[in-house]
Parts: structure tokens; C-alpha cells; sequence
């Protein structure tokens, strides 16, 4: 009797080709997931910058400060290094159809990029810049809103010894057609430890000068 071949029960897995479009959709699958994934990331750490409890920790990290009629946190975040943070007042003023506080806090405390020893005893110290924004305040950026009628350097205390102090007068106007209202902005940039400190204090309203100063005089360096 003739032998009957033996079946091959070998344990490899028979290999499948796969097609261009399959794996043109295995990417595609693959980097939607990652998208996803980093898109929850971002959303969790924008919700957490504007957790108002977190924001004053760190304002209060940065600074002590006293505003009148009380405040809350409105912004904060923590920058490879440094730390920002934005307190508003629970005072209002009516803004177009809107309220709006009164009284926004921004201070920022960031590290300097430096050169080598030997090239930066070559150079002046360096002087910070608000690199952060550049207009009235951290919610109103726009510099075309904000009509300066006056400004001045003023030297002030801060942290311990006299600083240049820019000191803008004018008025805010946030649309076209919109009533403009009597804005002051107080801003301090100074290096400290190799740190870069900035505080700009924004105030709307008929007692805005006032309030700015208040708050500017309160201020204490952590």
C-alpha cells in the first residue's frame, strides 16, 4: 500500500500580505489616537490654568498683594522653568453690555537664557522684556484698544530696592462704536537671581488711577 503524505501541522502562522491601503489606514488609525490623546492632555491643562484656586497659588508663589475689594485667580500656568499667573478683582465695571473687573493682576517670574560665563561677563545686564503680551492687559491684548493720553517712567520701590516703572494713562475701547473707559497700567520688568520678574497691573473705571496705585504700593516679592 502506498504511504499517504503526512499533513504539515507546522506552527507557523500562514503570512498574509498586507495591502498599501491596509496599512495606509493602520496609520492613519495609529496617529488619530495620538492626536486624541494629545488633545486631552491640552484640554486637561487649559482647564487647569484656569483653575481659579490654582491661579492664586501661584500668584501667590510670585507675590504678595492686596487689591481692593477682594480678588480671585483667574490664570496660572507653570512654563518649563517659570510661572505666570493673572488675579482679577471681584470689583466690576461695565464694559459695552458687559461687566468686566476693575482691577486685573499679571505677574511672571521667568529664567533667563544666559551665554557662558566668560561671554556674559562681557555683556551689560540684561534687561527683561514682556514678551508675554503687549497690550492693555492679559485679557484685553490688543494694542490698538488701548489709547494712551499720558506715560511716564516713575522710579519705585520693588523688591527691595527703586525700579523704572512705566506708568500709562489713557482709556480702553474694546469695539468700534464702543464708549471708551478711563484705563491706568502699571508695568515693572526687573532681573532678580537670573529670573526675569514682570508685573503689569491694568485698571478700568473712574477710580482706576487710585486702584493702581493701591495695588502697585501693596506688592511684596516672594
Amino acid at each position: 500500500m502506498t504511504p499517504q503524505p503526512m499533513e504539515d501541522f507546522s506552527d507557523d502562522p500562514v503570512q498574509y500580505p498586507v495591502s498599501i491601503w491596509e496599512g495606509i489606514a493602520i496609520l492613519g488609525g495609529a496617529i488619530l489616537l495620538i492626536a486624541a490623546g494629545l488633545a486631552g492632555l491640552g484640554v486637561k491643562a487649559l482647564g487647569n490654568a484656569f483653575d481659579s484656586q490654582r491661579a492664586e497659588a501661584i500668584a501667590q508663589s510670585l507675590m504678595d498683594y492686596d487689591i481692593p475689594g477682594g480678588s480671585k485667580g483667574f490664570f496660572g500656568t507653570n512654563i518649563g522653568g517659570g510661572k505666570m499667573a493673572v488675579i482679577t478683582s471681584n470689583e466690576m465695571v461695565p464694559l459695552e453690555a458687559q461687566q468686566t473687573p476693575a482691577i486685573e493682576l499679571f505677574t511672571a517670574r521667568m529664567p533667563l537664557n544666559r551665554e557662558t560665563d566668560t561671554e556674559a561677563k562681557s555683556l551689560p545686564t540684561p534687561q527683561p522684556r514682556n514678551e508675554l503680551f503687549s497690550g492693555f492687559s492679559f485679557s484685553y491684548q490688543d494694542p490698538a484698544a488701548f489709547q494712551i493720553t499720558q506715560a511716564q517712567t516713575e522710579q519705585k520701590p520693588f523688591c527691595g530696592a527703586l525700579t523704572p516703572v512705566e506708568v500709562q494713562q489713557g482709556a480702553l475701547t474694546i469695539a468700534g462704536g464702543a464708549v471708551p473707559v478711563s484705563a491706568v497700567k502699571y508695568e515693572v520688568k526687573r532681573v532678580l537671581d537670573d529670573e526675569s520678574h514682570i508685573v503689569v497691573i491694568s485698571a478700568l473705571g473712574d477710580q482706576a488711577a487710585q486702584q493702581a496705585a493701591a495695588v502697585f504700593e501693596s506688592l511684596q516679592c516672594e
